[in-house]
């Protein structure tokens, strides 16, 4: 029975992640509105303070900051794979966890809209040991 549901954990998240993870077409850059820019400083003060009410450690968190630049996400297909168009900024957070050990670097993406943090994706696991699949999750 477990190897059951297992198998299809794992064909169901292939599915979710494959249906979220899509790329916008040539009509929808066309009609894509990226709002007005955020600074780098700004847009890490931002990512920085949404991290500090849901990391365990926030004060320990290192960052590894990508550069914001004009870019996209969608959403799940349980939420319509809605594609949001804005300021991007990926980072990799590492943090000490409960026990108080680093849990090693993990990848966020951030979406601002008129200087506003209009979306979080955090790396997310569906599943345990051999059939764990990592997809990115909306977060806010």
């Amino acid at each position: 029975m477990s190897q059951i549901l297992t198998a299809v954990s794992v064909v169901l998240s292939m599915f979710l992640v494959g249906c979220a993870s899509g790329p916008p077409t040539a009509e929808e850059f066309a009609k894509a509105d990226y709002g007005t820019p955020i600074t780098q400083q700004a847009g890490q003060d931002k990512a920085q303070g949404w991290l500090k009410g849901v990391l365990k450690d926030p004060s320990s968190a290192q960052y590894d900051w990508g550069t914001v630049q004009q870019g996209w996400a969608r959403t799940a297909p349980i939420e319509g794979g809605k594609l949001i168009f804005g300021y991007r900024l990926d980072a990799k957070i590492n943090a000490r966890n409960s026990f108080g050990g680093y849990n090693g670097y993990k990848p966020y993406l951030f979406i601002f809209k008129n200087g506003e943090l209009d979306g979080v994706w955090g790396e997310q696991v569906l599943g345990s040991g051999y059939s764990a699949t990592s997809y990115m999750g909306r977060l806010k």
